[in-house]
């Protein structure tokens, strides 16, 4: 659920910064809640920084009084002592803080922010969790990278240790669907990683094994976007449509996050549209993706996998499969050997 497009920062490659500025109305925030009585998570988070919204704190009490699980990205610059303490109060599950690179003048050319001020921020957060004796939130970050920017994962992933962070960490390139493009200026389309780009963020990845352990941390966290796609696996790779769905700041349902016209390619709207007919849509965005005809609002996805992508998949893993069935055995260490094997 999207509490606000309003930021502090001015990222270039945020579609939020190029729509209106607005809050969701914190008094519509029961009617959502009513509208899903089986909601299990909700992600406070959209193309804002959801801590400026000044009702955020009383609709995250709303939903824990549910007993739904909360969680939320945020750009970090925000954590006075006055929101930590609300946050640990409200018993947010998980907290990513979405960042590029740990390097002041990059950090600030590409957001228009202090990175001195989020990383106090972070420190000040852990140390009060710390204080409390909690696990919860986890907290770690939510990489988007640049073409200029691969280079400084081994950075990050050192500042994520010395900080004492604990909820890993997500990787995805900047984002090439027509909904981010579009508010994109030269110089950050210039910026887009290519096939070079990409084979070069996953050899970085496999040279600092530190970046690789930062990631496999995840794995320990139940921020939305890692529970999602472990609960809602799909072999078309979207597991929005199997599980979830997201509300703008206008009450506007749509299929995910993605989504950004939701006049074109809406679901509904909150307290005006029936909830059988939204997940009626959503089942045939679902069918589309999974019979290979992707909707036009999906075309350009990171989570799409196409037929030809899929059996490809098929055949690797039954290659794997089969490499590992024909393996020798084994042998026994012989008595006496010390554990070694024959030679």
């Amino acid at each position: 659920m999207e509490p606000t497009t309003r930021c502090n920062f001015t990222c270039g490659f945020c579609s939020g910064r190029k729509m209106d500025q607005s809050d969701f109305a914190a008094e519509d925030f029961a009617r959502l809640l009513d509208a899903f009585p089986e909601l299990e998570h909700i992600e406070l988070q959209g193309e804002g920084e959801p801590l400026l919204h000044k009702g955020f704190f009383d609709m995250a009490r709303q939903a824990a009084a549910r007993g739904i699980r909360l969680s939320m990205i945020t750009n970090g610059s925000l954590f006075s002592e006055e929101r930590v303490a609300a946050i640990l109060d409200v018993g947010i599950e998980a907290i990513y803080v979405s960042l590029e690179s740990p390097e002041d003048d990059v950090f600030q050319e590409i957001r228009g922010g202090l990175f001195s001020k989020v990383k106090d921020g972070i420190a000040r957060l852990l140390a009060a969790r710390r204080a409390r004796d909690l696990e919860r939130p986890t907290v770690g970050f939510a990489i988007t990278v640049l073409n200029d920017t691969i280079d400084s994962l081994p950075q990050v992933a050192d500042l994520y240790r010395a900080l004492g962070m604990d909820g890993g960490a997500t990787v995805q390139p900047l984002n090439r669907m027509e909904s981010y493009t579009a508010v994109y200026d030269a110089d950050m389309a210039a910026r887009l990683l290519g096939p070079e780009d990409r084979r070069r963020l996953q050899e970085t990845i496999h040279r600092h094994p530190e970046i690789g352990a930062m990631l496999a941390e995840v794995r320990q966290t139940r921020h939305f976007y890692i529970e999602m796609r472990r609960r809602y696996p799909a072999e078309h790779g979207c597991p929005w449509v199997k599980g979830a769905l997201y509300i703008d700041r206008h009450g506007a349902i749509a299929s995910c996050c993605m989504v950004k016209d939701t006049a074109r390619y809406g679901l509904g709207k909150i307290g005006l549209t029936p909830m059988d007919l939204v997940m009626e849509k959503r089942r045939e965005i679902d069918a589309a993706l999974d019979a290979g005809q992707p909707p036009e609002q999906c075309r350009g996805c990171a989570y799409y996998v196409s037929p030809q992508q899929r059996d490809a998949r098929r055949l690797n893993r039954l290659a794997a499969q089969k490499a590992q069935a024909t393996r020798p055995a084994p042998s026994s260490p012989s008595p006496g050997s010390g554990g070694q094997g024959p030679a």
